[in-house]
């Protein structure tokens, strides 16, 4: 406000070169009532985490562990992949397609040891025990003198530079479904020295790669890590962590901590003080202490959090009430209490340095250098400039704080992190299952579902074999864990196709991240919690949470998708798994093949050991239901028998109509036959069959021909 109004007054009173002068006056009172402008010193953090492709970006340096992006400095055109499914008389085909990139992606400059984790947009893909969460092939080049190109580069290219020197890693056909079919954003945990380094050290070997040689003395903090990604002087790029730390440049030649010795002076008393007064006509010395407005009131300090995953954090420490804040963008991994200690530190020196001091030596102390403490009075000084002339050392002195314990303690904040913990070993069921909800198969197909005891699995790539295991093809990746686990009771059998409200069933999930819940009837009809127990496929609508991954199913839906033949079949350890078809994936396979028997393996983080799974091909998904209904009837010296068949086009009744049969052709085998045998047997094109009539007890056979015979329902005819 008194920006505007002066501004005003002086273009109103003096012209235009009023306004101007009105305006500097009016900002310089408006940053002292409110604390903005240039009452917020230091530069903001580099953000490492974000990854360019661009010429002209600057590589990063990297001491002891921090995360980065880098700079794809490579890659190859993005790979597409077209895998064609379905077809035949019963629908179109599908055509889906994937697609997979390769390129390479400078680190650092210089060499490093390792790298740890790795993510990919904010996600961990890689954790700290080095296991990948998905599948990826990475190699990584940590930046030797000697190291050699890449060979994919080199294949792709005919002649590749070696980066020798630079930190860089090579992604080669990383699938790019889990990130919108696009490059994802990467950061690395590069791990430059695997333990914390002291500052002075690090700054000394980044000023050393620059050409410039700087012995270290005093106390420097350790640091987890320190970052430098953006092209700046030496200068720039030391002084935050020195004005954060209490060091200084001495004289351009030395990096001066805290802590270093002082040299014990007593001017005054000594014959030097003495010979330094009488050399020429010397001002008595000067003792000063500058207005409490001359430090700030609070000091900020923004650093890389090691807690949080090396994501920015900010501390604070504050003298007293006020608006004038300093502070700067350190580029260094600290925890959340050491850059507090900083702050508080910084804030204590700089309200100590307002006692300054002009001392007067002779010549023999031309030694003292900016940077080195001095010991007077009992009380230590920091040589803050030197001037030396006529034979006399001038040096302008500021008075030494001392370190406190922090009174509050630091608070790091919370932040949304991705857990680390090792992916484990893939559970793989290959299911042999009557048509889904939405699906009706025209070929062999299996449901895989998959999921890990491990709470860092997350999802894992399929590879099927049709020779024998003796070579695999990857067929797709499983997108989430589905539930499942055992049986740990013996289901009761009951009334095929119909509501269950008496049995009830115990079941053992694999994992405590799986869950169980209860749904309403009308939610259950609507086809909710739909699952395979043993070989029946059932619905609950209530799950009892019992502990420890237990639960207590009932008010249960039998035989659904028709499975009636398998109420009857329980037992305990049988495999529960629930039907989610958004986290299985279906692998259709050649009509051919029915019958056949095929293996699949799980390859995903924790599958280097992996047993692979048996399959054989039942075609359950395009074999017509049973039969039902049957019944007979004799007149006139006919046996009229007749059935009604059940479709796999539609579980439900709807409109009361009904639903297609969802065979290319209506067809049925059936078999009469008695104590020695059968009596007659016949192909028919419909639900019924006359013949003359037979003695004795018959039995009825009838199985209904699609692709492949259904299963067969049996009546006794008496």
């Amino acid at each position: 406000m008194a920006t505007l109004v002066l501004g005003v007054v002086g273009r109103l009173v003096l012209g235009p070169v009023g306004g101007i002068v009105g305006t500097l006056l009016g900002g310089a009172v408006d940053r002292r009532l409110l604390g903005g402008g240039g009452g917020r010193g230091g530069q903001r953090l580099a953000n490492p985490e974000i990854q360019a492709a661009s010429y002209g970006e600057p590589i990063p340096v990297v001491r002891g562990r921090m995360r980065v992006s880098g700079n794809i400095v490579w890659a190859a055109p993005i790979r597409e992949t077209t895998t064609r499914s379905g077809g035949g008389k019963r629908g179109p085909s599908s055509t889906s397609y994937s697609y997979s990139a390769s390129f390479a992606v400078v680190l650092a400059a210089r060499a490093i040891v390792a790298i740890g984790r790795v993510w990919a947009d904010g996600k961990l893909l890689r954790d700290a025990g080095g296991q990948w969460l998905q599948p990826v092939t990475m190699r990584l080049h940590t930046g030797s003198e000697r190291q050699a190109p890449d060979p994919l580069i080199a294949a792709a290219e005919g002649e590749a530079p070696a980066f020798r020197g630079l930190a860089y890693a090579v992604f080669e056909d990383l699938a790019l479904a889990e990130f919108g079919s696009r490059l994802p954003n990467l950061s690395f945990e590069l791990i430059a020295d695997d333990a914390p380094v002291p500052l002075g050290v690090a700054l000394a070997e980044l000023s050393a790669n620059a050409g410039v040689n700087l012995p270290v003395s005093g106390d420097f903090p350790e640091v987890a890590g320190l970052y430098l990604g953006a092209a700046a002087p030496l200068a720039d790029a030391l002084a935050p962590s020195l004005r954060a730390s209490g060091a200084v440049l001495a004289a351009g030649r030395a990096l001066v901590g805290p802590g270093r010795p002082a040299l014990a002076i007593a001017p005054g008393g000594s014959a030097d003080a003495r010979a330094a007064a009488d050399s020429r006509p010397q001002a008595r010395e000067r003792h000063r202490r500058n207005a409490a407005a001359s430090s700030p009131d609070a000091i900020e300090l923004g650093y890389y959090d090691v807690d949080r995953d090396y994501q920015p954090g900010l501390q604070r420490a504050r003298l007293r009430a006020g608006v004038r804040v300093d502070g700067d963008g350190l580029p260094l991994a600290l925890s959340a209490a050491a850059a507090k200690q900083l702050c508080h530190d910084r804030l204590l020196r700089l309200a100590a340095s307002r006692q300054q001091r002009t001392l007067r030596l002779p010549w023999r102390y031309l030694g003292i250098m900016p940077g080195d403490v001095l010991r007077l009075d009992d009380l230590d000084w920091q040589v803050r400039e030197t001037r030396f002339e006529r034979f006399v050392l001038t040096l302008e002195l500021a008075r030494v704080g001392t370190a406190g314990a922090l009174l509050q303690p630091s608070d790091p904040g919370r932040a949304l992190v991705h857990g680390d913990q090792a992916a484990g070993p893939t559970s793989l069921l290959a299911l042999d299952l009557p048509p889904l909800p939405g699906e009706l198969p025209d070929g062999p197909r299996l449901w895989i579902a998959g999921a890990g005891a491990s709470a860092g699995w997350r999802r894992a790539g399929v590879m099927l074999s049709l020779d024998d295991g003796a070579s695999y093809e990857p067929v797709g990746l499983l997108p989430a864990p589905v539930a499942m686990g055992r049986a740990v009771s013996v289901l009761p059998a009951a009334i095929p196709a119909g509501w269950d409200r008496l049995g009830q069933v115990e079941v053992e999930l694999i994992a405590d991240s799986m869950w169980l819940e209860s749904r309403s009837e009308q939610a259950v009809l609507a086809g909710a919690n739909l699952a395979l127990l043993g070989d029946e496929i059932i619905q609950f609508a209530t799950a009892e949470a019992l502990g420890n991954r237990r639960f207590r199913l009932s008010g249960l839906l039998r035989a659904r998708r028709g499975t009636d033949l398998a109420v009857a079949t329980h037992a305990v350890d049988e495999r529960f798994v629930l039907l989610d078809q958004g986290a299985m994936l279906a692998v259709p396979l050649p009509l051919e093949r029915q019958g056949q028997t095929v293996l699949l393996r799980a390859n995903g983080a924790g599958d280097a050991a992996a047993v692979p799974v048996a399959a054989t091909l039942d075609g359950a998904g395009i074999r017509p239901l049973l039969p039902v209904h049957l019944s007979w009837r004799r007149q006139a010296g006919q046996l009229h028998l007749s059935w009604i068949a059940q479709s796999r086009a539609g579980f439900g009744w709807p409109d009361l109509a009904d639903v297609p049969i969802g065979e290319s052709r209506l067809a049925f085998r059936a078999v009469l036959r008695d104590a020695a045998g059968i009596v007659a047997e016949a192909e028919l094109n419909g639900p019924q069959w006359i013949l003359a009539d037979q003695a004795g007890p018959l039995w009825l056979d009838v199985a209904q021909v699609g692709a492949t015979m259904g299963p067969v329902a049996t009546l006794p005819v008496s």
